[in-house]
């Protein structure tokens, strides 16, 4: 989890805004595809098969243009982990390609979890689950939570306090600033709005969700379900 003496987060900004200018210098340069392993948590988890299909054919044409960034796995001598960079390097295993080119940079848990989510919700195909389920994340470990459910139950704790305009202690300050300081380096919707539209899709029959996340229904059907959901209990 993120320490309190982490850089802060911001949305738009690079590695060094993200984490100082005084961290490890990043290293360009090129690395085996087999000498990259995805990391067992991922914020994205669908992938369109035709737009890969077409990124594939893009990178057999002209490359991989934009460099993944990886971490070094000090246990494994190497070898490294993805941070950013997924649908590039499934489009370069796609093509076959031999090498890849890399930014490799020394990262915690914390920082790498954070830029690969940073660079999912920068993308503008991110569909409404995944960008719920991002921003989740996120808050989790800026607010070093166990799990996006314990950042659920304290949002829809935060709503109740604001609609009773309850003072006492029953989320301190700092985490109250911390989902307000997200959500406004974000700039996609205000903590309130995410509360209200985009929790509820979670709580949707799980055929639903993975059709909505697959972009098989728009996101104001799911929305529909989703309240209906809701008055019937």
């Amino acid at each position: 989890m993120t320490s309190k003496s982490d850089k802060p987060y911001k949305a738009q900004a690079n590695l060094d805004i993200l984490f100082g200018t005084q961290e490890t210098d990043s290293t360009p340069q090129t690395l085996k595809l087999n000498a990259i392993i995805l990391p067992k948590t991922q914020p994205r988890r669908y992938f369109d098969p035709q737009k890969l299909d077409q990124l594939s054919l893009s990178v057999k044409t002209y490359g991989i243009l934009e460099n993944l960034l990886v971490r070094p796995i000090p246990s494994k001598p190497g070898v490294y982990e993805l941070v950013a960079g997924e649908r590039r390097y499934r489009a370069a295993v796609a093509a076959n390609l031999d090498t890849v080119p890399v930014t490799i940079r020394d990262l915690t848990d914390s920082q790498a979890l954070e830029i690969a989510l940073v660079e999912n919700l920068q993308r503008e195909d991110l569909n409404p689950v995944e960008e719920t389920e991002a921003i989740l994340q996120l808050l989790a470990n800026r607010l070093q939570l166990p799990d996006y459910f314990a950042v659920s139950s304290l949002l829809y704790k935060m709503q109740n306090m604001v609609a009773k305009k309850i003072t006492d202690n029953v989320i301190s300050n700092e985490q109250i600033e911390i989902v307000q300081q997200v959500f406004h380096d974000l700039g996609r919707m205000e903590w309130e709005s995410f509360v209200s539209n985009r929790l509820p899709l979670l709580r949707l029959p799980l055929d639903v969700l993975e059709a909505l996340r697959q972009g098989k229904i728009e996101y104001t059907k799911a929305k529909a379900i989703a309240r209906l959901k809701d008055l019937t209990g």
